[in-house]
């Protein structure tokens, strides 16, 4: 790869795309629920084990629909970390909940079921996990709790596509999962999401809302003669060209993560065996692993983690932070005041590093001996 510039991020290029998109402009059928997405849907019920995954234009668009779904009215509590995408929680905001914060765990930017706890109340009608970086919340404790309160549990699993919590797939451990296939993930149609229903009770209704409020899906599957209005709901589902980008990546996923988790590896094995004071490498945890969706280090220090950035991006890698807390930010300050040290802290000392498809091992030496320095 050009040393000139080391992207943090970049699609990979899949051998059937332009083929894929060439079939989808010559069929004619170019809307939602046409070959494409038939085959992604079915790609993913046989990996899920279930049969009610539903394709989204985003993860957005999924997480809005769970918001549908769950019926929230005034006053309803819907549990949030802070230091996740604006997304997580504007999903929930939209129809009228009240976000409750939940703080991150001192070692590791997700959630746990210790800063869960402390906010549960009678109106709490849903808590929302997300496994940052690809590893699984520890959920078995908080599965227990939603089941003895009777609290929607969802999974914000946007960049958890294959990790796995003691054996069971991101995903399968919730009442509703989202998924993500923006240009940022590793796999990607540019914009792109998934629904995860393991609660069947909630599949028709959920293909009404997905389709503006209509029975559409029904009339498509021949179920129903003619399709009309039956609830609210919006245009969720995507394109066909969406759709048939996104299954040649599926025809290569196996691949594209062991690619990664290569490059995942050499990061792990080149920084563990220089010590440093300066940063930390992600813990691990016996119940999860990373899935490569994101690699970054932990600094010591806000200053130096900054001062990495501008260094990094001086000789050609670019290196970011990641989410800015969003009790702190200018809008959810004023949704709710609660305090989330350890979210503030991960807002200041992650430090992310490029990983993708088309770097190779004299990359990822570059990069850490710019870091090592």
């Amino acid at each position: 790869m050009n040393q000139n510039r080391i992207p943090l991020s970049k699609p990979y290029q899949a051998a059937n795309q332009l083929k894929y998109a060439h079939q989808v402009i010559e069929s004619g059928h170019w809307s939602s629920y046409n070959q494409f997405s038939m085959k992604c849907e079915a790609f993913f019920n046989s990996y899920f084990g279930i049969n009610t995954c539903l394709l989204t234009h985003s993860c957005t668009d999924a997480l809005e629909l769970i918001s549908l779904l769950i019926e929230l009215k005034e006053g309803d509590e819907v549990i949030v970390p802070s230091f996740t995408f604006v997304s997580t929680a504007n999903a929930f905001l939209l129809r009228g909940a009240k976000i409750i914060w939940c703080d991150s765990q001192e070692d590791h930017p997700n959630v746990s079921i210790d800063q869960i706890l402390p906010l549960i109340s009678s109106k709490t009608k849903a808590i929302v996990v997300v496994h940052y970086a690809g590893v699984c919340v520890d959920m078995d404790p908080i599965i227990s709790l939603c089941k003895s309160k009777n609290i929607v549990l969802v999974e914000d699993a946007a960049q958890a596509l294959t990790s796995e919590y003691k054996g069971r797939k991101a995903g399968t451990l919730s009442d509703f999962a989202t998924f993500s296939f923006h240009d940022t993930k590793p796999i990607s149609c540019g914009e792109g999401g998934l629904l995860v229903i393991n609660n069947s009770d909630y599949f028709d209704k959920a293909v009404i809302h997905l389709e503006k409020g209509t029975d559409r899906h029904a009339f498509l599957q021949g179920q129903v003669n003619k399709y009309q209005w039956l609830n609210v709901g919006s245009s969720y589902a995507p394109s066909e060209f969406q759709s048939s980008q996104l299954f040649a990546q599926l025809e290569e996923m196996d691949s594209i993560f062991d690619l990664r988790k290569k490059i995942w590896r050499q990061y792990m094995h080149i920084l563990d065996s220089h010590y440093s004071e300066v940063y930390k490498l992600p813990k691990k945890f016996n119940y999860s692993d990373y899935n490569t969706s994101i690699f970054y280090v932990e600094l010591r220090f806000e200053s130096q983690r900054n001062n990495l950035i501008q260094n990094l991006n001086l000789s050609g890698i670019s290196a970011s932070f990641h989410y800015l807390a969003l009790h702190s930010s200018p809008f959810g300050s004023i949704i709710n005041s609660q305090d989330c040290p350890n979210a503030s802290y991960w807002e200041k000392h992650i430090l992310r590093l490029p990983i993708h498809t088309e770097m190779n091992e004299k990359d990822v030496e570059f990069i850490c001996e710019n870091i090592i320095v």
